[in-house]
């Protein structure tokens, strides 16, 4: 046989594949063959709400890392294991005596994780301006002018470490990655300005110079710019920062807390001072010390915490929320119960394999999960015999909300799609839910790693495969 012959053989068979192929299939290999996807590993699987019948499946056993997409585990246990209305408190507490209109003693400031404490994100009542004015009004009515004490936080510290042990170190110092104590405050973030003065690199912050000495890292024949990095771990108050030699400084910055408590313990004495109560940081040991007083500040309803986790992929949201299904369901508010709560969740809701869990907000590079388990996941999550409805809803909108609000928005998908994105370093995800055409609902996941292209240009393929799989009838 002639290799003109043998060519023409080929080419016919190639054509006839191709014929034979579904259109998922093609918008799936169109995907795939992208140069943007050449050497990436890509999962898809797409399945009915009804019955959980798969209807598309390419590498969907296969383990990947799902960045973000791991919080949809986080929520989703949470939201059966706690339900949508449960709320965290966080509660002040005075011990100790009242004399000649001077409260001696100790504030106690109680935590269970709220995230979104003194945030001021929810509401005008969760500012820290509006939390002070409103003990401070309590305080006054007990006649209360003066303090003499000291700030207590009970407990200081969550079991185990505020990050993921497994986190990048790059990571770490920013915004998106601050640490988790049972007390957090305006989400653990500090608006800081960093300068240079004779003693070197500094940040300050409410006209305050913070105790956090900075190290430059930085890289000579540069012109001038903005830092690339401003890093540190949580407990270790040196930030390293990182870029060109010459800074144009000043430059205004939010970064990680690094140490909570200790940064009430000094602010929360200042607060009370500018609201007119003079706070006087002092060692007391009284004898006859006694409770006084309390308040009790509840959270949001889970259904908002879990909303804006899910439609603003905040990290410290969801590792709250699993050291509070630690708390409540395992008595221990560490990261390690709250895994073994969500896995015994995963096995009684025959959602398996067992996930390879490190973090509850997918920072973790050691996190593993499969596109078919996370179909199982979703499809549970709005089956009748789900307990608490509306889940879907706590998922971004393509097209007009949250992370998928600039993403998505072609007219025949716009608006039909619920879902969680994903990003890390060479990683995009994309699941959740759509409305196809024909009126059904399916959930489909898309896992990438080491994917070479930006957040927009996965989302434009995403889309893609999602408008072929809104007009599918498969």
């Amino acid at each position: 046989m002639s290799l003109r012959i043998l060519l023409g053989c080929l080419l016919i068979l190639t054509q006839g594949f191709a014929a034979g192929q579904s259109p998922m299939e093609r918008a799936t290999d169109a995907f795939q063959n992208n140069p943007l996807s050449k050497g990436a590993t890509l999962s898809f699987h797409v399945r009915k709400i009804e019955g959980h019948q798969e209807i598309f499946s390419r590498n969907s056993d296969r383990w990947m890392i799902p960045a973000s997409n791991q919080k949809l585990i986080t929520t989703a246990a949470a939201w059966d294991l706690l339900g949508p209305d449960h709320r965290i408190p966080t509660i002040l507490r005075l011990e100790g005596l009242i004399v000649d209109s001077a409260f001696i003693g100790n504030l106690i400031l109680e935590g269970h994780g709220d995230p979104s404490f003194a945030s001021g994100r929810f509401g005008p009542s969760s500012t820290e301006d509006s939390i002070l004015s409103r003990w401070v009004k309590q305080m006054r009515s007990l006649g209360i002018n003066q303090i003499r004490g000291q700030v207590i936080l009970d407990p200081e510290y969550y079991p185990g470490s505020p990050v993921g042990l497994t986190w990048e170190w790059g990571d770490l110092g920013g915004c998106y990655a601050p640490g988790i104590w049972p007390v957090n405050w305006q989400e653990n973030c500090v608006k800081a300005q960093l300068d240079k003065d004779s003693l070197g690199l500094h940040l300050t912050a409410d006209t305050l110079r913070l105790p956090w000495p900075v190290v430059p890292s930085l890289e000579t024949g540069r012109a001038p710019a903005e830092p690339d990095f401003l890093t540190g771990a949580p407990g270790h108050l040196t930030r390293w920062i990182g870029g060109p030699e010459r800074l144009t400084l000043p430059i205004a910055l939010r970064l990680a807390n690094p140490d909570v408590p200790h940064y009430l313990r000094e602010r929360l004495p200042r607060l009370f001072q500018r609201a007119g109560i003079p706070f006087h940081v002092d060692s007391v040991s009284l004898a006859h010390a006694r409770y006084i007083w309390q308040d009790t500040l509840w959270s949001p309803p889970l259904r908002t915490l879990v909303t804006h986790t899910n439609t603003e992929s905040h990290n410290l949201y969801a590792e709250a929320i699993i050291r509070r299904i630690g708390e409540v369901k395992g008595k221990t508010s560490s990261l390690g119960q709250g895994f073994d709560q969500v896995r015994r969740w995963l096995e009684q809701q025959a959602i398996a394999p067992a996930p390879f869990l490190h973090d509850a907000s997918g920072l973790s590079r050691q996190n593993a999960l499969t596109s078919g388990m996370i179909t199982r996941l979703l499809t549970t999550c709005v089956q009748d015999s789900f307990p608490h409805p509306g889940f879907v809803e706590t998922l971004a909108i393509g097209g007009k909300t949250g992370t998928l609000y600039p993403h998505l928005r072609d007219k025949r998908i716009k608006g039909k799609v619920w879902a969680k994105t994903g990003t890390l370093n060479r990683i995009r995800c994309l699941s959740g839910y759509m409305t196809r055409q024909d009126g059904e609902r399916v959930a489909f996941s898309i896992l990438a790693n080491q994917f070479t292209g930006t957040t927009r240009e996965f989302m434009a393929l995403a889309q893609q495969w999602l408008i072929q799989l809104a007009m599918s009838t498969d």
